[in-house]
């Protein structure tokens, strides 16, 4: 195998690689064998099945292509190791030759900025003391209990405290608003979660009964399309139940978990408080650190990388409207923004996010900071349970190769957050 890097820029190169014959027929075979794991013929034992039937079911065009890919990823890997280059991103392959005798291509190569950062043990935070207050057990106890309710059936009028399921639709200048219909809509009255004044006008109708009214959105309403404008409601009562909270003793506890009494449940939830306030403040005194590293620290980022970080934070923001039932073009549309607006908007924090990843892994780097294969194999495994929990799909159509990478890069981020608070931290 013969490379040639020629460089573009301080972090751009473009990088040739060339594969002889003996090499390309090598992983010919690793394709071929890879591809006779999982395939089975009547008469043959899974990965047992002859190489000429494999061709022949197969074709030969499959096993290049898999064969192609393989080279392509174990030789550039290789000579990433090589030339010790210290790679970002490897895009635009173009397959230059691909014959029986070679295989050349040609990819470029975004390589890591070089960083400076000051001496981590010139920087000193400090840990804030965390204390659970009676008070917040208290709340925590009284939000439990409110989703251990019940709903009763209920003969009468609508009362603070019932569940009410309601019609509604909402009207500006005699038009719905946006989102402003909607049938069978579960509230509790008096959480107060609508305009105000709206759940007061419900308190007194009748199961079937309908109402019309008016009520003025607030100045500061976050919705700024109604804010401060005069609306139309029409609300029709469909349903009514009495909320019973269960009673807060030593049943309701047990009824909870494996407790033996009231106080084993309290003093339970008090260290689960106590822990999630621990590990908030964790968070805090780390990004405290991490800023004073920045703001002493040399970094250049070049616009490449500043546009994959929108890239990747615009995509995940897609995804998550996605599994609330919301499309990103919409959502745009309603703020009046486009996506280029976004990205002007985010960009100081892409920058940010950026800097912090860069600190992170100069540090892991310099520290020799990795991740045991022990540690990796457990988070995968922690991953896939997860994932069965949320339903298995995800986890029958897994990237094997993403998800182990991204474990290691998990597991290696965090042993250097645990440095950096071992050495910074008091």
């Amino acid at each position: 195998m013969e490379s040639i890097l020629k460089k573009i820029s301080s972090v751009q190169y473009e990088l040739t690689v060339e594969i002889g014959r003996e090499e390309l027929a090598r992983y010919l075979t690793s394709a071929e064998n890879n591809l006779s794991r999982d395939f089975q013929v009547d008469g043959f034992r899974k990965g047992k099945v002859p190489r000429e039937l494999l061709r022949k079911h197969l074709g030969d065009q499959t096993i290049l292509e898999a064969a192609l890919d393989i080279a392509v990823k174990d030789s550039l890997s290789k000579t990433i190791h090589e030339k010790d280059l210290d790679v970002l991103d490897a895009s635009g392959l173009k397959v230059v030759e691909n014959s029986s005798q070679k295989l050349v291509y040609k990819v470029s190569l975004s390589l890591f900025p070089n960083i400076n950062i000051p001496e981590l043990g010139t920087i000193k935070a400090k840990r804030k003391e965390v204390i659970v207050r009676p008070e917040e057990v208290d709340h925590e106890l009284e939000e439990i209990r409110k989703g251990r309710a019940v709903f009763l059936e209920k003969d009468g009028a609508v009362e603070v405290g019932d569940r009410a399921e309601i019609d509604f639709e909402i009207l500006l200048d005699g038009k719905p608003i946006e989102g402003g219909i909607s049938k069978n809509h579960p509230l509790i009255v008096g959480k107060n979660i609508f305009i105000p004044g709206f759940e007061d006008k419900l308190i007194g109708m009748d199961k079937d009964e309908e109402k019309k009214f008016s009520l003025k959105a607030p100045e500061d309403y976050f919705n700024k399309d109604i804010a401060g404008k005069e609306l139309d409601f029409k609300v029709k009562v469909i349903d009514i139940k009495k909320v019973q909270i269960p009673a807060l003793d030593d049943n309701f506890a047990k009824s909870i978990g494996k407790f033996s009494d009231l106080e084993d449940f309290k003093n339970n939830l008090e260290k689960g408080i106590l822990e999630e306030k621990r590990e908030k403040e964790r968070q805090r005194v780390l990004l405290e650190v991490l800023e004073e590293v920045m703001g002493k620290a040399d970094i250049s980022l070049s616009d490449q990388m500043v546009s994959q970080k929108l890239d990747e934070m615009i995509s995940g923001f897609d995804q998550d409207l996605h599994q609330r039932g919301m499309e990103l073009s919409l959502y745009l549309a309603h703020i009046n923004k486009t996506q280029e607006d976004l990205r002007k908007d985010w960009k100081i924090n892409a920058e940010k996010q950026l800097k912090t990843e860069l600190i992170i892994r100069k540090i892991a780097k310099d520290k020799k900071i990795e991740a045991a294969d022990g540690e990796v194999e457990a988070l995968i495994n922690q991953t896939m349970q997860a994932m069965a929990l949320r339903g298995g799909g995800e986890a029958n159509n897994l990237d094997v190769e993403k998800l182990r990478a991204d474990a290691i890069s998990q597991v290696v981020r965090d042993k250097t957050l645990a440095y950096i608070e071992r050495t910074c931290v008091a």
